[in-house]
């Protein structure tokens, strides 16, 4: 039996799959083929399949890359996948939190994963320019004597949803940007 034929264990595999979120988060794949690719690597039995999932990518050979699913089982992320799910809870902290937890998910989880950051420094850029508006709205309200009050309401709700709609799409693998969003970090 040559190593080709050897079955792949879960670590292999989950190996090869940060791998190419690896080359997804950084340009490498796009969504598609991102996709097509991961959904090789989790289907593949044996070395030789696995390593078919990396067919084409780079000019160097391909064991330069497959080798090292075989060889050393990466860190288990607690927030799995692209990291969208901490992506969607980077989002959705903007319910309770405002611009708190998202603050707080770019410097922890933010650090490990880029995919984790992008989607918490919009959410986060998000947040504070919506406050920055509700503060905005305040002081226009108080100067007009309440002529303009009747905008909270309809910012609360376009916050409301807008803040929805980030956490579906981060949830989704979408590279999502708020818009109207003041890019305050980076």
């Amino acid at each position: 039996m040559s190593t080709s034929d050897l079955l792949v264990t879960p670590a292999q595999r989950d190996r090869a799959v940060e791998i190419l979120q690896e080359m997804y988060a950084d340009g490498r794949l796009d969504h598609l083929e991102f996709d097509t690719r991961l959904e090789l690597a989790l289907k593949a039995r044996t070395r030789a399949e696995l390593n078919g999932t990396f067919n084409g990518l780079v000019s160097r050979p391909v064991p330069t890359y497959a080798p090292a699913a075989f060889t050393r089982p990466g860190p288990v992320k607690p927030y799995g996948g692209k990291g969208r799910g901490m992506g969607m809870v980077a989002h959705w902290l903007g319910y309770p939190t405002s611009f708190v937890g998202p603050a707080l998910i770019v410097a922890t989880a933010g650090k490990e994963n880029p995919v984790v950051r992008r989607h918490a420094v919009e959410a986060l850029n998000f947040q504070l320019s919506t406050l920055a508006v509700f503060a905005l709205l305040g002081v226009v309200t108080g100067v007009t004597h309440g002529f303009t009050g009747f905008l909270f309401p309809l910012v609360g709700v376009v916050w409301f949803v807008l803040t929805g709609i980030g956490g579906l799409a981060a949830l989704l693998g979408s590279d999502f940007r708020y818009p109207f969003t003041l890019r305050l970090v980076r």
